[in-house]
This record gives structure tokens, C-alpha cells and sequence, in this order.
């Protein structure tokens, strides 16, 4: 079946996009440095121009004014000095522009104002002002600049010369020949200096010239070179990217096919036109459809095949978001059941079906919707566990909450019987009780005091379990601790007349727990091995530190235990056969542990039939505060 899922129709257009923009980018690129680079150029190119045509005019203008002066001298005639003072108009505007280009803040129209009376053209002072202004301090017009305002210092020499001269007109004839002389002689020399001034401003003026040129060409040789060089770059970059976009694709197809293959996920095809669907060889799989040989990657059926398998009370559900996904919102997730081809009356799979629909192109009218099917049977089976182990936790909550309360409300009447039995136990106005009568109210208030331990062990058991159970872990000496639990265990040792014997213990041996609570586990665990010891037995007692743990053991001599005893030792209200006749609740020891627990340790046993019992309880260690 051809699926219309062609890699090509997906990436072709992108390709043809991609490889078109790799073309065109540098290209377009490339133009726009080139054309920015050779505007720029000539506009460069064309100021310096215009400061060349503008020295010549101030050339022109320094020779006539040198030539206006001498015919003053010699005729003074007033139109000379007129035609003297027209000329100098031309050096003392570029002056005066040159000052408005120099000020921090350009001046622009008093620098235009000025290049006009310089008789520079219009349309040059613009690219004057902004040729100077741009690079007037820098290494290449530098020295054109310097030499320009040493020619405008002796501009002003002329001027002030031209002062002179006539101040010199208007003296006494006797004194004026001399004087004249004099003048004439200052105006030669200071025509002199002019003129090699010129030369320098015009040397440099073209050096500038030439250096702009030969900066100019390397910078577009050398733009052209690297324009060159990224295009050939990005076109490698474009390819390689390309390459590895198709890698990526290739290798997400990939991923996806294990991906399917490891969940279970199938792939169908839905044709709305032909109404046919086509599945691949795991979506065959779920609806248990066999698989063609000629063509083992899918299979392509009626949908009426495919929806004769679902079951039929999720078949109305199933179509309604079908017509939805078709007509509104172009998506499709559905759980339902089916009972697959394969296994008629098989048991029924749980399925999950997610899919969406593709339009086709505008005014084509086809419609297909792609999707993914997988068996959830097992899943939610899993939730369904979760389920279940959620609401027996629930349930186990509220249990120990309502033995939390019970043993509360147990409490007050309790401490009434043994408050009562004790007072009645004691002779009330000289009247002693029989020994009957005594006996009696003895068993009422051992009776008492056994279910009010009772309680107290329940309480502690729920407390610990509720994580209300206050713990205050800390560095405790070992030492102190065992005493007060052997002073503790005294009345079972001598009720049931069995040695203690303390090993000693290394100096200054220290656990992290809480000492109350370490007290109430070592009390247990010498209390038990009390009880449960042979007729005068032994009880050794030792602890030792290894590595970062301390073991702190306690070994009875009696009848021990079996591998099926041991497994039931620490479960609350468990009692044991052997010991159903010894007195207790059957929590002492389940409390011991999880206490034990709640300060970083735990409790273990080794025993034998007929070779005793050894309870260890495993601590951290930690260094006391008095060894600190």
C-alpha cells in the first residue's frame, strides 16, 4: 500500500529552500560589502579630490594677492590693495572653515560658509567637511592638516605685512623709500615661505592621496578575498549541515522505530476516501491480524475489519471521537478493548489509540489520519496494583489510627483498676484482707499492669509508624548507657536467676542515637535474654567497634530459635510457641527494632535450636562529646 509517507515530500521542499538560501545569502551579501566599499571609496576619493582643486584655488589666490600687494606698493593706487584684500578672501575662508571643522562641536554651516568663500564647489563641501572631520587626525591626513595650519599662520603674516605696508604709504616721503624697501624685502621672503608651504601641503595632500588609494584597493581586495572565502565557507557549512540534518532525521527514524519496537507501539494509516486502513507488523500484532508474507511490514484491511474487533460496548464511544477528531478537533485518543482475530475467544486486550489527521492539499480533498496503537493490558493491570497497594496502605493507616485512639481510651479506665486495686491491696481501717480476697486483687492488678503495658506498646508502635515518634540523635557514651539498662533488666535477672557478665568495653566507646531510646532497646533485648535463658544461665554481654559501625551483642544460653521462628520474631503481636507461657505482649521486641531503625541501626538475631540466641544491635559510631 502506498501509505503517501514519502520521505522526500517531507524534506524535498526544505532542501530546495535550504540550498536556494545557501546560494543566495553570500551573493547577496557579498554585493552589499562591495557596493558599501565602493560608494564609500569613491566618495573618499572624490573629497580628496575636492581638497586638491581646493588647494589650487588657494594657490591661485596666494600668488594674486602677493602680485596685488607689490603693484600697491609701487602705484599705491587703493583698488590694488582692493584687489589685494579680494584675494586673500580665498585662504581666509578655507581659515575659517578649518576652525569650525577643528571645534568639538562641528559648526556646519560656518564651516560651509567658509569653503564657499574658498571657492570650492557646492557640491564638494559636503564631503569635505565629512572627509575632515572623519580623518583629519588620523596618520594619513595628519600631516596635510599641520601643514595647512602653518600656510594659514602665514596667510596671517601677509595680512599683517599688508598693514604695514600701508601704514608705510602714508609716512613722510623722506623716511618712506627705507621703510619701503624694508617692507618689500619681508614680502619676498614671506612669498618664499608661502610657497614652499604650498609645496608641503600639496606633497602631503597627495601622499594622503595615494595612501587613501592603496588603503582603499588592498581593503576591497582583501573584502573581495574574504567574501570569497565565507562563501565558500558557508556553502560548505550549508552542505555539511544539511548532511548532518539528514543524518538526524535518519537517525530519529531510527530512534523511533527502536523506540516502537520496545514499547510495542504500531503505526496505522486511515485513507477517508478509500476508508481502508493500513497497520504495520506490530499494530497486525495487537488486533492479532496475520500477516501477509509477500508483504511482511503491514497490512492493509477494510476498517470495518478492524472495527468488528472492538468490543461493542466501547464501539459507540470509540466512533463518537472518531467523527470528532474528523470533523473538529483533528485529534484522536481513545482507550477501548478488542478481542483480536487471532483468538476469537481469547480474553480481551486493553488498547490505546492516538492519532491525528493530515490535510491534504488545499482543494484536493484528502484526508488521512496517522497514529499509534499500543496493548496497555499489562499497564493497567500495573495501575490497577497501584491502586490496590494505595488503598491498603490507606487501610493500614487507619488501622493503626483507630489502635492509636483505642489505646488512649483504654488508658484512663486502666489506670482507675490498678489506682483502686492498689488501694484495696493496702489494710483500709484495721481490717486486713484474706489471703483469698488478696490473691484476688493481685491477679486484678498484675492483670491491669499487663494491658496497660499493652497499651503503652501499641501507642509507641503507632507512634513510630505515624512518624510522631520524637528521636534526638546524638553523640552517647555506650558505657553509661549499658549500666542503666543492666539496672533496668535487675528484676527479670534475679526472677529467673541468670548471671550477667559485661565484657569490657573499649574506653570511651560512643554511638549516634538517643539515649532514652538507645536505654529502652538495650533494656529489651537484656530483659529477653533473661526470660528466655535456661534456668540458671548465662547472659555475656559485649560490644565492639568495627569500621564506622558499633555492634553491641547480648547472648542468652537458651533453647534458641529455628530459621521459621526467626522469620516471625520482630512481627507485632507475634508469640513465639516456645515462649507463649513467659509473660509479655509480643511487641517488645518488634518496638526494639524499629526503634533501632529510627536512629540509623537495626537489630539482627543468630541462633540455633539448643545453642542459645545472639541479638546485635548495629549502631554508627560517633565520637563523644568528652573525647572531643
Amino acid at each position: 500500500m502506498d501509505s503517501g509517507i514519502k520521505p522526500g515530500d517531507a524534506t524535498g521542499p526544505r532542501r530546495r529552500r535550504l540550498s536556494f538560501a545557501l546560494v543566495l545569502t553570500p551573493l547577496l551579501l557579498g554585493n552589499v560589502v562591495m557596493l558599501a566599499l565602493c560608494m564609500g571609496g569613491f566618495y573618499v576619493l572624490s573629497a580628496t579630490r575636492a581638497y586638491v582643486g581646493g588647494e589650487s584655488q588657494w594657490s591661485k589666490a596666494r600668488a594674486q594677492a602677493i602680485d596685488e600687494l607689490r603693484a600697491y606698493a609701487a602705484s599705491a593706487d587703493p583698488a590694488r590693495l582692493h584687489a589685494f584684500e579680494r584675494a586673500m578672501q580665498v585662504p581666509l575662508g578655507d581659515h575659517q572653515a578649518r576652525l569650525a571643522m577643528d571645534e568639538p562641536q562641528l559648526d556646519w554651516q560656518r564651516a560651509s560658509e567658509g569653503f564657499a568663500r574658498g571657492r570650492n564647489a557646492p557640491e564638494d563641501v559636503p564631503g569635505m567637511i565629512r572627509l575632515y572631520r572623519w580623518a583629519g587626525s588620523s596618520r594619513l591626513m595628519a600631516p596635510a592638516v599641520q601643514a595647512w595650519r602653518q600656510g594659514d599662520g602665514l596667510i596671517a603674516e601677509l595680512q599683517a605685512l599688508a598693514g604695514v605696508l600701508q601704514q608705510t604709504l602714508n609716512e613722510d616721503p623722506v623716511a618712506r623709500p627705507q621703510r619701503l624697501a624694508q617692507t618689500l624685502a619681508a614680502l619676498d621672503q614671506l612669498a618664499l615661505k608661502l610657497l614652499e608651504q604650498e609645496l608641503s601641503f600639496s606633497a602631503e595632500l597627495g601622499k594622503a592621496s595615494r595612501a587613501t588609494l592603496q588603503v582603499l584597493s588592498a581593503t576591497v581586495a582583501l573584502t573581495a578575498l574574504l567574501l570569497t572565502l565565507s562563501a565558500y565557507a558557508m556553502q560548505r557549512s550549508g552542505l555539511k549541515r544539511q548532511g548532518r540534518y539528514e543524518a538526524a532525521l535518519e537517525a530519529a527514524n531510527h530512534r523511533w522505530s527502536l523506540a516502537a519496537e520496545v514499547d510495542g507501539l504500531g503505526v496505522f494509516e486511515w485513507q477517508k476516501h478509500s476508508d481502508r486502513v493500513y497497520l504495520d507488523a506490530r499494530a497486525c500484532a495487537v488486533y492479532g491480524l496475520p500477516i501477509n508474507p509477500n508483504s511482511p511490514d503491514g497490512l492493509e484491511v477494510p476498517r470495518s475489519r478492524v472495527r468488528a474487533l472492538v468490543d461493542s460496548s466501547h464501539t459507540p464511544g470509540l466512533q463518537a471521537a472518531l467523527d470528532a477528531a474528523v470533523s473538529d478537533s483533528g485529534t484522536l485518543r481513545q482507550r477501548f478493548r478488542i478481542r483480536p482475530e487471532s483468538s476469537p475467544d481469547g480474553e480481551l486486550r486493553h488498547v490505546e489509540v492516538t492519532g491525528a489527521m493530515l490535510r491534504g492539499q488545499p482543494g484536493a480533498g484528502e484526508q488521512r489520519m496517522v497514529g499509534v496503537i499500543k496493548d496497555i493490558t499489562q499497564q493497567l493491570q500495573q495501575e490497577q496494583l497501584a491502586l490496590d497497594k494505595q488503598a491498603a496502605e490507606r487501610s493500614a493507616a487507619a488501622r493503626m489510627e483507630f489502635l492509636s485512639r483505642l489505646s488512649h481510651e483504654l488508658r484512663t479506665p486502666l489506670n482507675a483498676v490498678l489506682g483502686f486495686s492498689e488501694l484495696m491491696l493496702m489494710e483500709s481501717n484495721g481490717e486486713a484482707l484474706s489471703d483469698k480476697q488478696r490473691h484476688r486483687i493481685q491477679l486484678i492488678a498484675d492483670s491491669g499492669r499487663h494491658l496497660l503495658s499493652l497499651v503503652n506498646d501499641v501507642l509507641d508502635i503507632s507512634s513510630i509508624d505515624a512518624g510522631r515518634f520524637s528521636i534526638s540523635c546524638q553523640p552517647t557514651l555506650l558505657a553509661p548507657a549499658l549500666q542503666a539498662a543492666l539496672e533496668l533488666a535487675a528484676p527479670e535477672q534475679q526472677a529467673y536467676g541468670v548471671t550477667m557478665e559485661l565484657q569490657p568495653l573499649p574506653p570511651g566507646l560512643a554511638v549516634h542515637a538517643d539515649a532514652l531510646r538507645l536505654g529502652q532497646v538495650l533494656a529489651n533485648l537484656l530483659s529477653n535474654a533473661c526470660k528466655y535463658n535456661r534456668p540458671q544461665g548465662l547472659v555475656r554481654v559485649q560490644a565492639e567497634r568495627l569500621a564506622e559501625q558499633v555492634h553491641i551483642s547480648v547472648q542468652d544460653q537458651g533453647a534458641g530459635l529455628t530459621a521459621a521462628e526467626q522469620a516471625q520474631l520482630f512481627q507485632p503481636f507475634k508469640r513465639l510457641d516456645s515462649g507463649a507461657h513467659r509473660p509479655g505482649t509480643g511487641l517488645g521486641l518488634s518496638i526494639a527494632r524499629l526503634l533501632a531503625q529510627q536512629m540509623g541501626g537495626d537489630i539482627k538475631v543468630e541462633s540455633q535450636p539448643g545453642q542459645g540466641s545472639r541479638f546485635s544491635l548495629i549502631l554508627q559510631a560517633s565520637e563523644s562529646s568528652e573525647r572531643k
